[in-house]
């Protein structure tokens, strides 16, 4: 008897034993910076990309294969699902809220861009959430109350036990209305998650952070933040971090002592997946793997244009469809402001010279962002504004692309090889450029007496720049822009700077000319 009892004891133990050696399976589905883009959407080359209908297929079916496998799942943001989508901002961004809820998102960390349109509209959003908004470093009140969760814990069926917590940039108290009116306080993120990881840790297998620090080159970014490179370095016990803010495409999961880091370009056009297998409390391996959300590659063979799909065709959820279009996210018909005359914006015009149009927008822009000078690239502006009365339809018709604005600091330097790009190109081209701040002289392909603020352009100094998300991805050949890592997408909407001005002024003032100049 004493011998059968041993016996049971030791393949009690022995199935215990194999049971808590079992390799176990979490995928953290992720995706950053979407930008109110609920809907699939447009840019020049590349039609028809995006959208949460086609997120919700893919990740349907991500799910289905590691839950085949037995494996367990989180569905996280790192934040800044607001201000993009003009149809987003009109209807204050639910249609985004209710999208993320239908595919199943458990948390999203608190971005700068979610107190875009106010504390009230902040609260709507996070109460129509069936998912966790994570900051543990932002309170609302002059610091007396938390504005989300500062992390939240689950436990799975297999027994693995994650925690998650969230951090958002202070940058949020200097580029938020409500940061600068004071109703935001930010903590140190770093002290913050120093004081919660090695507690987090202790009672949990993994540990992740939704971070909306972002990643750049050097541990800071150039307005002094530190970033995800950095916070590993500071806090050890961090196994994952799910990032945002910058914007910056990972290829490749980066391992900063034992963390690995993540992220996407944004605006929904990638699904992330990172698998990490764990043996006991051990991570003894990771996958990574980004997922295309219908994004093409354009093809031009003599007349002939085509799109060809990088990666498969995904379907659009019908289910996901309906519930976006049964919103009435239109235009407000109502009067912005008046234009006493017409601003031409045809092609055939702005790619050819210095445009009243071109100069109004890059104002705008330089005023909304504080930077020495600005630029765009004319073939961003579709058509003009007719005098008379301007609504908000007529502004946002001007740009059919939803650029955003990138804001980075650059050498003289690096200005000139940006300026002689312009030149080479000359009239004609879509990459012809419109400024403010900025006087220039064009001859042969080259950029003369150029001129920043009215002073001669300083090769060694450093100046803030503007510019719009498509050259700074290297389009129309400005590929020194894509290169230029140290630069951060701000999120603003040029229309939506425009709308902005005219909600403000009733008009657009009357801008400086001559800043081009073409000799022949």
């Amino acid at each position: 008897m004493k011998r059968l009892l041993l016996f049971a004891s030791l393949m009690i133990f022995a199935f215990s034993v194999t049971a808590q050696e079992k390799e176990r399976l979490l995928t953290v589905i992720f995706t950053n910076d979407a930008h109110g883009m609920a809907w699939k959407f447009d840019e020049s080359g590349n039609p028809g990309i995006g959208g949460l209908a086609a997120q919700k297929t893919l990740i349907d079916k991500i799910k289905a294969e590691v839950q085949g496998k037995g494996g367990n799942i989180l569905i996280l943001s790192g934040g800044d699902i607001t201000m993009g989508d003009p149809r987003s901002n009109v209807c204050e961004n639910i249609p985004m809220i209710h999208g993320m809820n239908l595919i199943g998102y458990d948390a999203m960390a608190i971005g700068n861009h979610e107190f875009d349109f106010g504390l009230e509209v902040f609260h709507k959003m996070k109460n129509e959430a069936k998912f966790h908004f994570l900051s543990a470093n932002i309170y609302e009140d002059g610091g007396n109350k938390a504005a989300g969760k500062d992390y939240f814990e689950k436990k799975f069926d297999d027994g693995l036990t994650v925690a998650v917590l969230g951090l958002t940039t202070r940058e949020t108290e200097q580029i938020t209305n409500p940061g600068l009116m004071g109703n935001l306080v930010m903590t140190d993120p770093l002290l913050e998650a120093k004081n919660r990881v090695p507690i987090l840790k202790k009672k949990n297998d993994l540990v992740i952070v939704l971070s909306h620090l972002g990643f750049y080159d050097t541990e800071k970014s150039f307005d002094g933040f530190y970033g995800d490179n950095y916070l590993p370095k500071a806090v050890p016990g961090i196994d994952l971090i799910v990032g945002g803010h910058t914007q910056r495409h990972l290829p490749t999961s980066v391992k900063i002592n034992d963390t690995y880091i993540v992220q996407t370009e944004g605006l929904g056009k990638w699904v992330g997946r990172f698998d990490i297998y764990m043996s006991g409390k051990k991570i003894v391996k990771t996958d990574y793997k980004l997922y295309p959300v219908n994004l093409k590659e354009k093809k031009v063979k003599g007349d002939k244009v085509t799109y060809e799909l990088i990666g498969e065709q995904i379907d659009e959820n019908k289910t996901m469809l309906e519930m976006l279009n049964g919103f009435k996210c239109t235009f407000s018909n109502k009067q912005l402001g008046k234009l006493e005359e017409d601003l031409i914006g045809e092609l055939e015009i702005s790619r050819n010279q210095e445009t009243v149009l071109g100069n109004i927008i890059t104002d705008a822009i330089r005023e909304k962002t504080k930077t020495d000078f600005a630029f765009i690239n004319a073939g961003s502006i579709r058509q003009g504004i007719q005098k008379g009365a301007v609504t908000e339809k007529d502004i946002y018709s001007v740009f059919p692309f939803n650029d955003t604005i990138f804001i980075a600091e650059l050498t003289g330097l690096q200005i000139q090889e940006i300026l002689d790009i312009f030149a080479e190109k000359g009239a004609g081209s879509p990459g012809f450029l419109q400024v403010s701040g900025l006087s220039i002289k064009i001859y042969k392909g080259s950029a003369l007496d150029v001129k920043i603020g009215g002073q001669p352009l300083d090769k060694k100094r450093k100046y803030k720049v503007a510019f719009n998300s498509f050259i700074a991805n290297g389009g129309d050949g400005y590929t020194v822009l894509k290169n230029i890592t140290a630069k951060k997408d701000t999120g603003y909407l040029i229309p939506g700077i425009l709308v902005d001005v005219l909600k403000t002024k009733g008009r657009f003032g009357k801008p400086e000319i001559n800043r081009i100049k073409l000799v022949k």
